[in-house]
C-alpha cells in the first residue's frame, strides 16, 4: 500500500452543525452585527457554566488575557510568571502591557506551573501569575493560590485549552482571580475567533467591557486607553450554540481519549496522561510524551511515520518560550525600557522539566467525532510504528 492510499484520521475538525449555522446566519439577516443581544447572551451562558458572576467577551485569547492583566493593574514594570511551555500569546500581552515576563518550569505531570519553581520566581516586582491549563489538564491550583495569598499576588487562569475542565469540583476560570478563555476554531468551543474573561470582580468586569471598546463611556468620553477589542454577534450566536453543547462534546472527547489511552498505554516508548480523581480534563489533545531513546529515533520522525501512514497529529511548544527570538535576538525596546536592570537573561534560562517536555510531546487524533475504527487504527498504527 502506498502513503496515500492509508484512511486519513485527522487530528482536529470544528464541530459545528446545522444549529450553529442556522444561529448565524439569523444574525447576518439582522441589522446588528457588534456588541448586541447575541454577545451579551454567550456571556450569560459562559458565566453560569463557570459559575462565576461575569464575563467579558472579547475577539480573541490574546485579547482576554490583555484585558485580564490591565483588570488586576499591571504595569510596566511590573513582573508576570507565566509558564514556560505554552502558546507565545500567554506572553504577548504581558509585554503589551510593558510588562516583565518571567518564565517558571512546569510539572512533569499535568505540563501545568510547578508550585515548587513558581516560589523562586517571585520578587518585590512581581504582580500576576498567569498558570495554564495545559492540553485541558487543570494545574495544581491549590499551590499556585497558596503563593499567590501568602505573597498578594493576582491569579489569571490561562483556560484556553481548558472548556469545561474543572479542579477539585471548580469550573477552571473560576478558581483564580480570573480566567481567560480562547474559542479559536479547534478548541472545544468556536466562535471562529473569539475570547473572554470571567471574574466575580464586578469592577474589574465593568473595566475590561471598557477596554475592549477603546475605553468608551458612552458615546464621547474616552477614559481610559482602549483598544478594539469586541466580539461580533455572529461569534457570539456561534458560541452560544456551541456552549449549549460543550457537555456532549467534552463527553465524547473524554470517551475517545480514555478509549485510545486503553489502547496504547503499554507500549513502552510513550507515556500517556495520568489522571488524578480531583481533576476533570477534557484532553484539548491526546497528549503523550516520547521517550526518545527508547522509540529510537526523534519525535520528527515519529510524527512523518505516522502521517505517512494517515494519521494525523499536533506538535506544537517545540522549543521554551524563553529561546523564542522575541525573547533574545529580537526583544522590543519597550521591555529593556520597562525591565531596565531588573531583565532577565532570558538566553541562558534552562528550565529542567520544560527542556525535558518540549518537543518531545504529540497530541493524537481524539475529536468527539472519532469512529470506534479510527480509534482502533491509530493505537494499530502506533504498535507497529518500528516496524
Amino acid at each position: 500500500m502506498n502513503d496515500g492510499d492509508f484512511p486519513r484520521v485527522k487530528v482536529a475538525r470544528p464541530q459545528v452543525g446545522e444549529e450553529e449555522i442556522r444561529a448565524v446566519e439569523a444574525v447576518l439577516r439582522s441589522d446588528r452585527y457588534i456588541s448586541g443581544p447575541q454577545v451579551e447572551n454567550f456571556e450569560r451562558k459562559l458565566a453560569e457554566l463557570v459559575g462565576t458572576q461575569h464575563a467579558v467577551a472579547v475577539n480573541s485569547g490574546t485579547a482576554a488575557l490583555h484585558a485580564a492583566l490591565v483588570a488586576v493593574g499591571v504595569e510596566p514594570g511590573d513582573e508576570v510568571i507565566v509558564p514556560a511551555l505554552t502558546f507565545f500569546s500567554t506572553v504577548t500581552p504581558v509585554m503589551h502591557q510593558a510588562a516583565v515576563p518571567v518564565f517558571a518550569d512546569i510539572d512533569p505531570v499535568t505540563y501545568g506551573m510547578c508550585p515548587h519553581d513558581l516560589v523562586h520566581r517571585i520578587t518585590p516586582r512581581t504582580k500576576a501569575i498567569i498558570p495554564v491549563h495545559y492540553f485541558g489538564y487543570p494545574v495544581e491550583m491549590d499551590g499556585v493560590l497558596e503563593v499567590a495569598s501568602k505573597h498578594g499576588l493576582r491569579v489569571i487562569e490561562d483556560c484556553a485549552q481548558a472548556h469545561g475542565s474543572a479542579y477539585r469540583g471548580q469550573v477552571v476560570g473560576s478558581i483564580g482571580d480570573l480566567g481567560a478563555f480562547s474559542f479559536f476554531a479547534t478548541k472545544h468551543v468556536t466562535t471562529g475567533e473569539g475570547g473572554a474573561v470571567t471574574t466575580n470582580n464586578g469592577a474589574w468586569a465593568e473595566q475590561m467591557r471598557l477596554f475592549r471598546s477603546h475605553g468608551l463611556k458612552g458615546r464621547n468620553d474616552h477614559v481610559m486607553l482602549g483598544y478594539n477589542y469586541r466580539m461580533t454577534e455572529m461569534a457570539g450566536a456561534l458560541g452560544a450554540v456551541q456552549l449549549d453543547r460543550l457537555a456532549d462534546l467534552n463527553r465524547a472527547r473524554i470517551a475517545n481519549t480514555e478509549a485510545l489511552v486503553r489502547k496504547i498505554e503499554g507500549i513502552d516508548w510513550l507515556t500517556v496522561p495520568s489522571v488524578p480523581d480531583h481533576v476533570v480534563h477534557t484532553y484539548f489533545w491526546c497528549h503523550i510524551w516520547v521517550d526518545e531513546a527508547s522509540l529510537g529515533f526523534p519525535t520528527a520522525e515519529l510524527i512523518k511515520r505516522l502521517g505517512q501512514r494517515g494519521i494525523e497529529t499536533r506538535n506544537r511548544y517545540t522549543e521554551p518560550l524563553y529561546r523564542q527570538p522575541l525573547m533574545t535576538s529580537a526583544r522590543p525596546k519597550i521591555l529593556e525600557l520597562a525591565a531596565g536592570e531588573h531583565l532577565p537573561d532570558y538566553a541562558h534560562l534552562y528550565l529542567p522539566q520544560v527542556e525535558r517536555i518540549a518537543g518531545r510531546v504529540i497530541g493524537l487524533p481524539n475529536r468527539p467525532d472519532m469512529t470506534g475504527a479510527e480509534i482502533d487504527r491509530v493505537a494499530e498504527v502506533l504498535h507497529g510504528i518500528r516496524r
